[in-house]
């Protein structure tokens, strides 16, 4: 036996193998408990702060109600999670790369339906990914609206939660409706408020302040306060554009909000995650804690 082959093996294994970082990247997962509130501009702008700071971002877009994330970005995907499943693309074709810098993982409804009703398809999405997480820093999950089991998954998947609320009655007591069934499946889960088109940063404060207050005395916790984004026609403007407001009116007081809430997060500390794998497999494995709930 030639005495170079092993070494040669060797070599050969460590340029095929992803090289794996010591940490995985942070998954921020936000959510709100009423649609039409923002959320996706929120996710949009706020993986493009986080790109201006030197960061990798990948954005996951899995709003089946009301997805536009390809809207906002003025970009449309060529291919989904369907073609992965299929095995016709590699998880590298399917994610899309923005001039902005940030990345998207596109998925149709039919795609997140599919991994809500076949388990072994997330567990083909955690080994596909498990080759390229180390090449970001953080992972942006926008969901759908509302309490359900695919959604109440992904935010238990995440290391922080980002909840969006806006001045309307509904949207407040929908939220607060998201932080109960959160709170009683993940009571050490970081749950960050951000008050969306608020007059002034005063009444974001002061939203926060009183459902804080209603969740201490019912819930026995905290919810976090994540910064205000004050209603700004930019943000109208930008969308009409199919440009992300943050680099279509980087001066715009919306813009200045987002890389406020951005400064915020950064300074709270990530969830430590029991099962430390991908973002794929944390939602396989918390599915199944929803499931037998």
């Amino acid at each position: 036996m030639n005495p170079s082959l092993p070494k040669k093996l060797a070599s050969t294994a460590r340029r095929i193998a992803p090289v794996q970082k010591a940490y995985l990247p942070e998954i921020i997962t936000i959510t709100s408990g009423k649609g039409g509130v923002g959320k996706t501009n929120l996710a949009v702008n706020l993986g493009i702060a986080l790109s201006q700071r030197k960061q990798r971002v990948l954005l996951i877009d899995a709003d089946l109600q009301l997805g536009k994330m390809d809207i906002i970005l003025g970009a449309s995907p060529r291919y989904t999670l369907s073609e992965l499943m299929d095995g016709s693309k590699t998880i590298q074709e399917i994610i899309m790369q923005h001039p902005s810098g940030i990345e998207i993982l596109p998925a149709t409804s039919g795609d997140l339906n599919l991994l809500e009703a076949d388990n072994q398809m997330l567990r083909v999405l955690a080994e596909s990914f498990s080759s390229i997480q180390s090449l970001y820093d953080y992972v942006i999950v926008d969901t759908s609206a509302g309490v359900s089991s695919t959604v109440l998954t992904m935010a238990l998947g995440a290391d922080k939660v980002v909840l969006v609320v806006t001045p309307e009655p509904a949207s407040v007591s929908d939220v607060y409706a998201m932080i109960k069934v959160i709170n009683s499946k993940a009571p050490e889960l970081p749950l960050i408020l951000v008050p969306n088109r608020h007059s002034s940063a005063e009444d974001g404060v002061d939203l926060h302040k009183k459902l804080n207050l209603i969740t201490q005395k019912f819930l026995k916790i905290s919810v976090n306060y994540g910064g205000t984004i004050v209603e700004d026609n930019a943000v109208r403007q930008a969308v009409i554009r199919q440009k992300p407001f943050i680099l279509e009116f980087p001066k715009s007081q919306a813009a200045h909000d987002v890389q406020m809430v951005t400064h915020r997060l950064l300074k709270f500390p990530a969830q430590l995650v029991e099962h430390r794998s991908n973002i794929f497999e944390r939602l396989r494995v918390k599915r199944k804690e929803v499931e037998s709930a």
